[in-house]
């Protein structure tokens, strides 16, 4: 039989280009596989074709919210996996979830649904789908569709996608889809030798198939109650057997659902069992005759979401309830997908990753490598990154927990891993700068720019990992930023605005008491630098530049006196040397670039070639390279790099689907790392 299978499959397949039939399947005890497989990569690596490779960008770490990128998983056979989510994320396992690698393939758009059975992978984008024959060595991209595609299968050689209107389907490399109209939202599936369609109309829901190649010659049209959003999503079809089932409504004036199955290729659909979950939405059903689940989930917002998996084991006869997991996260966070490669070997995909191996029985989550399902406490967004050493780094992101606002500070002492995070004593509304760090040894500092912080200036001694009492004068006002240095000498600048009207603070025990140091009036610093030498360099509104060689005791006026408009936001010097930036922005809303060669006695004008756009942030490895953080009109963020000191400078590419926030430059300058809402990545390429 399966030698029939295979010799089927090259047939039907050779229309894009399988020069010859697949590996022998081989049936184990849970389930079918092809055989052998290949080695996963390393975490940080992808696969591009059969090698590992460090990509352009590679996301080194298990980060909070990097998971909010994952929005559909598909278990193939209890073993082999696929993962796919924004930006072009691609996760493959083969080994039961145990561990993942990235997949390139070759694009960067979101993708929202991915289908794979023992030889093709579909993943599937907006309008148009990936298809792989050589599990996942190479992907050829479909036509383009003219409107939004849901879930693509492979069927006889073709792309099959539903869509809003119907059926679109088309060979990989061809130049158009063909359009099926069925008038309605459609979901597609398909099993051995047959499709079946799904098509929303009213509160009704029409059923039909086909095991024509041409995809016009359907047959069958059943006719079932349908009310429940989502519910046409919940159509099913074995991969190895003649069983397709969708659920539908019991009684359209109850919450109940009713499965729907049919064994004749689609041809009918008889009413089976039924099941009364607490919650209704979104149904979805996975894994074979022996064991078929249903998987609905509650929707609201201020209690935590119920995953509830029914299992039958008498066809759809009859259920029995178990809930699989209950977290303190409004649903929308999440894709929501369940999927069963075997009677007992499932994966659930909601905001994070959970894994069954007793048919819903019971699940744990997983937290492995590219993947990383989010932290407890639901993570909104990385906010600020800093590597003070090239193995040492922190990160802060932003939790949004039932509407309160909270940091959380992660740590790593490689460069590769990071820590379960700390919970900062600070809450905040989403303010548009980052905070603040700075690190010398394991002394840490923080500053936070919002004035609805509870305390605005943290500071540890132990690299982060606890918190002490300072005495900080001005806590609570919002701070611009802060810098400490040998010997426990630092400084920390308030932010324009604040009560005090001496805004620069200084303290020589590391943070336990501070003095206020007087500066030019109209002085407002946003930024501070401090060298080997021991000079404090500031960096400010009205194109201000301040040097110290005195511990702050007296400031020298560098540059300063231009129009109020003109600002200089960011500041950083190539470590152990007298070479650094500073950048802003100017009263006519172009980028404002500076260089010095002297430790910030005299700067230099240099020219980005970009316009208009604001410097949010400079950050610099040596003498010759460094890195510039532009933002344009509507807060979107890009990267422009020199390798000459200045020179020239180009555009840089930034991790795809991952809004841009941060670069941080390790002395070696060779490695930057780019911060993303989601995530942290690493480039060595210069």
């Amino acid at each position: 039989m399966l030698a029939g299978k295979c010799a089927f499959i090259g047939i039907v397949l050779s229309t894009v280009s399988l020069s010859s039939c697949l590996p022998a399947a081989r049936e184990y005890e849970d389930g079918m596989s092809i055989g052998p497989r290949r080695a996963l990569c390393a975490p940080g690596l992808v696969r591009r074709g059969d090698t590992c490779e460090e990509p352009l960008w590679a996301e080194i770490a298990p980060l909070p919210a990097s998971a909010l990128r994952m929005r559909d998983v598909v278990d193939v056979d209890g073993n082999v996996a696929w993962i796919v989510g924004r930006g072009g994320l691609v996760l493959h396992t083969n080994d039961g979830a145990e561990s993942f690698e990235r997949v390139d393939v070759g694009t960067n758009e979101d993708l929202a649904f991915v289908w794979a059975d023992e030889q093709a992978i579909v993943a599937t984008a907006a309008r148009r789908a990936w298809v792989s024959l050589d599990e996942g060595r190479t992907f050829v991209a479909s036509p383009e569709a003219p409107e939004e595609l849901s879930r693509c299968v492979l069927f006889f050689g073709r792309v099959v996608c539903g869509s809003a209107q119907g059926l679109y389907h088309g060979r990989p490399g061809d130049a158009a889809f063909v359009q099926v109209p069925f008038g309605g939202r459609t979901a597609v599936a398909a099993g051995p030798g047959y499709l079946v369609t799904a098509t929303e109309g009213g509160a009704t829901i029409r059923i039909r198939a086909t095991q024509e190649p041409d995809l016009h010659a359907f047959y069958g049209d059943t006719q079932i109650p349908g009310g429940n959003p989502g519910t046409v999503d919940s159509l099913w079809v074995s991969p190895r057997e003649l069983l397709a089932c969708l659920v539908g409504d019991e009684d359209p004036s109850s919450s109940g659902l009713l499965l729907h199955c049919s064994t004749t290729r689609g041809n009918t659909f008889q009413r089976r069992g039924s099941l009364a979950p607490e919650c209704a939405r979104g149904p979805q059903i996975a894994g074979d005759s022996s064991a078929l689940h249903v998987m609905s989930y509650c929707d609201t917002v201020d209690m935590p979401t119920t995953f509830e998996v029914w299992t039958s084991r008498d066809e759809g006869q009859t259920f029995t309830r178990g809930t699989w997991g209950a977290e303190f996260e409004s649903s929308w966070r999440g894709a929501n997908r369940v999927s069963f490669g075997t009677a007992n070997h499932g994966l659930l995909l909601t905001h994070r990753l959970r894994r069954s191996t007793d048919g819903a029985r019971s699940s744990e989550p997983i937290e492995r490598n590219a993947i990383s399902a989010d932290w407890p406490g639901g993570l909104d967004e990385n906010k600020a990154v800093f590597f003070p050493t090239k193995e040492r780094g922190y990160v802060i992101a932003m939790q949004n927990t039932t509407a309160v606002f909270k940091f959380r500070l992660y740590r790593t002492d490689d460069a590769f891993h990071f820590d379960e995070g700390t919970d900062l004593p600070a809450f905040t509304d989403d303010s548009t700068r980052p905070p603040s760090l700075s690190a010398h040894e394991n002394r840490l500092w923080l500053a936070f720019p919002s004035e609805y912080v509870q305390q605005t200036f943290l500071r540890s001694e132990d690299g982060g990992r606890t918190f002490l009492h300072d005495g900080f004068p001005a806590q609570g006002q919002p701070l611009a930023a802060a810098r400490i240095g040998p010997g426990g000498l630092g400084f920390v600048a308030t932010a324009r605005g604040a009560v005090n009207a001496r805004p620069l603070y200084r303290s020589k025990d590391g943070g336990a008491t501070f003095d206020e140091l007087s500066l030019p009036d109209g002085t407002y610093v946003r930024d501070l630098g401090r060298l080997d030498s021991g000079r404090l360099v500031a960096v400010g509104e009205n194109g201000l530049i301040l040097t110290s060689d005195d511990a702050g005791e007296t400031f020298v006026v560098r540059r300063g006196g231009m129009p109020d408009e003109e600002k200089l936001v960011s500041l950083a010097f190539a470590p152990g040397t007298s070479v650094g930036w500073a950048g802003g922005v100017t009263s006519t809303g172009e980028p404002l670039l500076l260089r010095t060669e002297d430790g910030g006695a005299t700067w230099v004008t240099q020219a980005l070639g970009v316009s208009p756009a604001a410097i949010v942030q400079v950050a610099a490895a040596t003498e010759a390279r460094a890195s510039v953080v532009l933002e344009k009109q509507g807060g979107v963020r890009s990267l422009v790099m020199t390798q000459d000191g200045g020179t020239s400078w180009s555009p840089r590419e930034t991790p795809g689907g991952d809004p841009l926030r941060m670069v941080a430059r390790l002395p070696d300058g060779e490695t930057t790392f780019a911060l993303g809402a989601y995530g942290l990545y690493r480039s060595r390429t210069p």
